[in-house]
């Protein structure tokens, strides 16, 4: 069987991180570039992130050199949630990899190319990076076969009340994604909410023994400890990792076809993506909303990762 070419657009990030290596655990996907970009907390120590977890679970894979800030926007970060570094203050080991020589965009359109249309991108983070590509590049729209994103919500927002917040740093970048033409499947906050995990269901998976378990250990407990302290939420939705388990096995997963499109100019709802569920303005669908998720199956998956750290 020949292997699924993908390259991971991200801001690791506690949420990415968990992302990476379950994307990491499939063999029957062939990793091309991981690359990262401002978001969850500053380039530098979402750049640093990206080499040392290709590091150390093995990767091999270019790290091209991603955007620092947004298209039009200020740079907003949000390392009170993240923590120090951005992943709740551990450390991981040294990269002895360095960066692509390439910047990200460029990484992109040449592996669409070696790719011959079946590149498919996965985007964690604000979607500076893919927008840049696409504006530099107009012909990539013709050759990237999927995009599955971390991005938006059809309810209410994470940061303003309507936006989600991958889609409010950089409004601009999201909106140039959703009108490219692209299939796109997005898996926003409220879609991915249908996996929400608690404690015990979290700490049961992410202590499992196996070689990446002081990092998931470590990230399991950072989220849940601060989504129930800081937020006083029961349980936790990890929404990078429900997202790549939706791309992994796209059959746990229901969605919706919805014309969306981002809002970039209001001053009260920058970010929001606009979902028109109920088919009411005429346009043609551009995006496929994710509505649910199989909570099980996701578990299984989770589980099954860290299976195979044990083993490998």
């Amino acid at each position: 069987m020949s292997k699924r070419p993908v390259v991971i657009d991200c801001d690791p990030g506690v949420d990415d991180t968990l992302a990476i290596f379950l994307a990491a655990s499939h063999p029957e996907l062939e990793i091309r570039a991981i690359n990262p970009v401002a978001g969850n907390v500053g380039y530098e120590s979402t750049s640093q992130n990206a080499l040392r977890l290709a590091d150390l679970i093995g990767i091999d894979c270019r790290v091209g050199r991603g955007a620092e800030e947004p298209l039009i926007a200020p740079c907003r970060t949000a390392g009170a949630i993240h923590g120090k570094g951005g992943l709740g203050g551990y450390e991981l080991p040294e990269a002895k990899r360095d960066f692509d020589p390439d910047y990200a965009w460029d990484v992109l359109w040449q592996e669409a190319r070696r790719a011959e249309g079946e590149l498919e991108v996965v985007t964690l983070g604000p979607m500076t990076n893919l927008a840049i590509a696409l504006t530099r590049y107009p012909e990539l729209k013709k050759l990237i076969k999927k995009i599955t994103s971390m991005v938006g919500t059809a309810g209410q927002g994470n940061t303003n009340v309507y936006a989600e917040f991958n889609a409010w740093v950089d409004p601009h970048a999201c909106e140039i994604v959703f009108q490219s033409g692209i299939p796109i499947a997005m898996c926003g906050l409220d879609g991915n909410d249908t996996c929400t995990l608690s404690g015990e269901e979290l700490y049961a998976i992410m202590e499992r023994p196996s070689r990446i378990t002081p990092v998931t250990r470590h990230v399991a407990h950072f989220i849940h400890e601060r989504n129930t302290l800081q937020w006083h939420l029961p349980s936790s939705t990890i929404h990078d990792l429900v997202t790549m388990a939706c791309f992994i096995d796209p059959s746990i997963a229901t969605y919706e076809p919805c014309y969306t499109t981002c809002e970039t100019r209001s001053s009260i709802s920058a970010g929001q993506t606009v979902v028109d569920l109920y088919h009411v303005s005429g346009k043609a669908p551009n995006v496929d909303v994710l509505r649910c998720a199989d909570k099980e199956r996701f578990k299984a998956m989770l589980s099954e990762m860290m299976d195979w750290y044990t083993a490998h």
